[in-house]
């Protein structure tokens, strides 16, 4: 068609037109809808065909252009938003009129008919573009499909509505008895010649003032007590202080990485005695990690103490690899000498003297030489089997160290894994050999499991484990409790740029005290020898015991009381033994020989009822009731689509948030009116709950 001929088509031929390039047989002309401005002219038509065979619709907008030629597609919209449907009469319409807001412009013309003032802005995702200001302080129906794109179509005409002053009542479509993604079409065809009096008489929902705010979650962290800078040795404190000020985060994210890493550099050098009779010992083994989301700064500030054992390390290869020349050398020196020997011995031989060359030959017989391994303080990812190897090596101990504990804490949950999760309780222990039978490998025996663990982890991934650990199955076994360093402080409330030098003074200082911890020997402190134990030990010194026996009283009986959920009663039962370990810590920090003094024990004693604390907020999700996983799945709003399952939130897999947590947390959020729960859809299969968000009024 030429450009003289668009100028005189109807909007019928054209939209016939366009229609029938676009579509194949079948589909008939329904209706063709025109959406005008407010003096009545043209601003775009919405073409409405069905096709009778399958009932499928086909609805496209169109336009003229500014050559006279209709387009398919929309104009470009006023500033002010795109015209409603019918503006001009509901512009007309008298001031105490019910205007009735539908979806979609049959519904529209169908109340028309009916003498009542309708309009719409179109589709269901249709209402945000629209200009509703021409209802400005008008009386409004909402008649909204019986669907979910329906109800939220509603709830956005509703909240921009009463912005504009407006009087906003919605239809409850499901009291209308209507099939589901009924509209008012529908329910006239069921109810024939009704009239506008009927029409505003039908129920409504509540008013959404009382329903549709969303109230505002509980915190689901209980608050945790602050970690005092005097709970830090004098050796560490300068430079913990200093390091958390350089890099903005709490305390805490320096002072357990310190105090786990101290653990570390002294190993199984010795353990602490805590009884006077009982042949119990406890070794400078520690578990710590450091909570907070991925921006809190959890990886920097596990830096600082890792660099200190990374220092001790280099020492110690570099030593290492002096020991590794003079054995060669003393090779070298050997193959020369036996060189020479062999020559003797051949000459001894020949003048008859058989038993001197025999001396001659035992003298240069000396037995090869192996290289030293090397040694090893540190690990971030190794096999059991591996590790096995390095322990043997380095009986002292080590220590796993990961940025983010989440890939290590799954790897033990990996088919062919199931033993690893026994070698590591093991491993906290610190005591008996561990043996591992491999094909192709052959045995392993570990002498001595003792490996201290640190890391960072976030709090959503951490909550899956925590679950974990008390639903029962392989999680139960003890493992989480095991972080006994675990510690989830609130981020400052502020935050301000710092560019200054860390204080060179209190990093010597820290960095000789970790020195001086690997340099220890069983000898130089004092410990004890034999008595059946299978390494040194340090007793705790009388006021010690006194402290710790009565710290004791007060917790003891406290878990027997059944006061205290399981997990938590599993946690807490074993602090008796972490204070003992940390008081040992302490005290040899304090580069204090003898029994282990009631200065440490106090401060030990002190960080268990800081840890405590901490405790009760990683727990927190499994007494809260899914108010944390419905705080979790709020952050992730925007992630989902308008209308979602629970499938569709668990199948990402987000931390916090597994099949379990998310039926919890669509509970809160129902509950707290953040979540509509709408009809499910009928398919072959189970029908699934399905939600939509709430729109804010």
């Amino acid at each position: 068609m030429n450009a003289a001929a668009d100028l005189i088509e109807t909007p019928q031929s054209a939209a016939r037109r366009l229609a029938a390039a676009a579509l194949s047989d079948g589909y008939k002309p329904e209706a063709l809808h025109t959406y005008e401005l407010a003096d009545g002219s043209a601003w775009c038509w919405r073409i409405r065909l069905k096709n009778a065979a399958t009932c499928e619709k086909w609805m496209r907008p169109m336009y003229r252009a500014a050559s006279g030629a209709f387009v398919l597609g929309e104009p470009p919209a006023p500033a002010e938003g795109k015209p409603i449907y019918r503006l001009p009469a509901i512009l007309a319409a008298p001031d105490d009129a019910v205007i009735v807001v539908c979806e979609g412009e049959k519904c529209a013309d169908a109340l028309a008919k009916l003498g009542i003032p309708a309009t719409t802005s179109g589709s269901a995702d249709s209402a945000e573009a629209a200009n509703w200001t021409p209802l400005h302080g008008r009386r409004v129906l909402i008649w909204p499909d019986n669907d979910a794109p329906g109800q939220r179509y509603a709830e956005t005409v509703a909240a921009t509505l009463r912005a504009l002053g407006c009087t906003v009542a919605v239809i409850d479509g499901g009291a209308l008895g209507l099939e589901p993604k009924g509209d008012a079409v529908d329910w006239l065809a069921a109810h024939p010649n009704p009239s506008a009096a009927d029409i505003l008489a039908l129920p409504i929902l509540e008013p959404a003032e009382a329903r549709d705010a969303p109230q505002p979650l509980p915190d689901p962290l209980p608050r945790v007590q602050a970690f005092e800078p005097a709970m830090l040795p004098d050796a560490l404190r300068g430079w913990c202080v200093d390091a958390a000020e350089g890099l903005g985060v709490p305390l805490d994210f320096l002072a357990v990485p310190a105090i786990v890493a101290c653990a570390a550099a002294i190993g199984r050098v010795v353990a602490v005695r805590p009884k006077v009779q009982d042949r119990w010992i406890e070794r400078a083994i520690l578990w710590g990690a450091v909570i907070g989301r991925p921006s809190a700064g959890k990886s920097p500030a596990l830096a600082p103490a890792r660099r200190m054992l990374a220092r001790l390390e280099n020492d110690e290869r570099k030593a290492h690899e002096a020991r590794v020349l003079a054995m060669l050398a003393d090779q070298i020196v050997g193959v020369a000498s036996a060189a020479n020997a062999k020559m003797q011995v051949r000459k001894a031989l020949a003048d008859g003297d058989a038993e001197g060359a025999k001396k001659l030959a035992k003298d240069a017989a000396k037995p090869q030489l192996q290289a030293p391994p090397e040694p090893r303080i540190v690990v971030a990812d190794a096999t059991i089997e591996k590790l096995g190897e390095l322990l043997n090596e380095n009986p002292r101990g080590l220590l796993m160290a990961r940025d983010e504990l989440t890939g290590w804490l799954a790897s033990l949950d990996r088919e062919g894994h199931e033993c690893d999760r026994s070698f590591w309780l093991e491993c906290w222990n610190g005591t008996g050999p561990f043996v591992t039978d491999r094909i192709g490998r052959g045995t392993i025996r570990i002498e001595a499991c003792a490996v201290s663990v640190l890391g960072g982890i976030q709090p959503g991934k951490l909550a899956e484990y925590v679950r974990g650990a008390v639903k029962g199955g392989m999680g139960d076994d003890g493992l989480m409790q095991r972080f006994q360093l675990a510690v989830y402080p609130d981020l400052p409330p502020s935050w301000r740029y710092r560019d200054v030098a860390p204080s060179a003074a209190c990093e010597m200082r820290a960095h000789e005290t970790f020195q001086r911890l690997r340099a220890i020997t069983p000898e130089f402190i004092g410990a004890t020898h034999g008595d059946g134990f299978d390494m040194p030990w340090l007793p705790l010194a009388d006021d010690a015991r006194a402290l710790w026996i009565e710290w004791q009283e007060e917790l003891m009986p406290r878990l027997r009381s059944g006061a205290e959920p399981a997990h938590m009663e599993s946690h807490l039962a074993k602090f008796p033994a972490l204070a003992c370990r940390l008081a040992l810590v302490l005290h040899l920090i304090d580069a204090t020989s003898g029994p282990v003094t009631g200065e440490a024990m106090a401060r030990a004693l002190d960080w268990c009822g800081y840890l405590e604390s901490h405790a009760r907020r990683i727990y927190a999700p499994l007494a809260d009731g899914g108010l944390s996983a419905a705080h979790a799945l709020l952050r992730k709003r925007t992630e989902l689509p308008d209308v979602f399952t629970g499938r569709d939130v668990y199948r990402h897999h987000w931390g916090g948030l597994d099949q379990d947590a998310t039926a919890d947390a669509l509970d809160v959020l129902r509950e707290h009116d953040h979540l509509i729960e709408l009809p499910p859809e009928q398919g072959t299969g189970r029908p699934s709950a399905r939600y939509a968000w709430r729109v804010l009024p």
